[in-house]
């Protein structure tokens, strides 16, 4: 028995250590495209600093990190298809052809899949990510481009842009289960972890779709400022904030009542936005300035601007 508490506490003293200890947790990095630098800057959530910038070239845009493996997804258009990345060696390692319309991409939360969609083609091609070899092709509406996948690994979603729609695929069998026509030219999508709300942010029209993720039943339309572009929740789902190209701000929304409450000024052209694990850091990509925002979703405060290269666009879930 006094062997058996020596070695409990043991394994708590070594616990504590670890998780009290910052050299030996690896804090979250935010992965942002450089679009006009033909690069993807690395920066460390935890120093709030640019630590490493990555040559990819192809004129780099979406970005997609795998939940499971090591691996961050970047969709580069130019380069027809997109770019494997490394993250423990920050190193490009393999090269992925699909067509020269490649531009959102996201994975399934097993990190199974990477889906990219197309934006001349019309489609969403499905990639096995053990070999990346393709394994289907879906036909959606006419320029796909953002997406995002239910936390139950259910759905994919898919915003068709120039449709002005947004359609619902299913994952068990990749066949097209709904398409709903919402906003004028929807961009961004984001769910809540529930499962229960999809927002789309709706470049042309100048709002926000609340649809229900069962079923794309619109729910609501939030008017926010000049050209949405997407969004992010924090908060615990409770503030959704919004990026507006046209005005360099974000729209904060409160998903209670659906109604904007806020409107933060960033960098010039702001376009990708993403949630730090802790749900409350939101980062926004700042195309102009070449720039990357962070934003305390609890004081609704820009309190760091980290200066990462020219045509900073981070499309997607970039923090990993």
């Amino acid at each position: 028995m006094a062997n058996f508490k020596h070695w409990i506490k043991t394994v708590v003293a070594l616990a504590i250590t670890v998780f009290s200890c910052p050299s030996l947790v690896a804090e979250p990095f935010a992965y942002i495209t450089n679009q006009l630098d033909d690069t993807v800057a690395v920066v460390d959530t935890a120093s709030g600093s640019l630590i490493t910038t990555i040559p990819v070239y192809g004129k780099p845009v979406g970005v997609a990190v795998n939940p499971v493996t090591a691996e961050v997804y970047i969709s580069v258009p130019e380069g027809k298809g997109f770019v494997v990345l490394d993250s423990k060696t920050r190193q490009p390692v393999r090269r992925v052809s699909v067509s020269n319309g490649a531009l959102g991409i996201a994975t399934d939360r097993l990190g199974a899949y990477v889906f990219v969609a197309d934006w001349y083609e019309n489609t969403v091609s499905v990639f096995s990510t053990e070999d990346f070899r393709l394994i289907k092709q879906i036909s959606v509406g006419q320029s796909p481009s953002g997406m995002v996948v239910s936390h139950d690994n259910h759905w994919l979603y898919v915003a068709n842009r120039v449709d002005d729609s947004v359609s619902q695929i299913d994952l068990k069998t990749f066949r097209i289960r709904n398409t709903t026509n919402i906003g004028l030219h929807p961009f961004g999508l984001t769910i809540d972890k529930q499962g229960k709300r999809l927002y789309a942010a709706n470049v042309e029209s100048d709002d926000v779709s609340v649809l229900s993720a069962d079923n794309l039943k619109r729910l609501a339309r939030i008017k926010v400022q000049g050209r949405p572009y997407a969004g992010a929740l924090a908060l615990n789902d409770s503030r959704l904030f919004v990026t507006n190209q046209d005005e360099s701000t974000v729209s904060v929304i409160d998903t209670h009542s659906l109604t904007e409450i806020a409107v933060l000024e960033v960098g010039e052209k702001p376009e990708g936005i993403s949630t730090h694990p802790d749900d409350r850091h939101v980062y926004v990509a700042n195309w102009m300035d070449g720039t990357v925002s962070v934003i305390d979703a609890k004081t609704l405060k820009v309190v760091n601007t980290i200066a990462v290269g020219d045509g900073s666009r981070a499309f997607g879930e970039f923090i990993k």
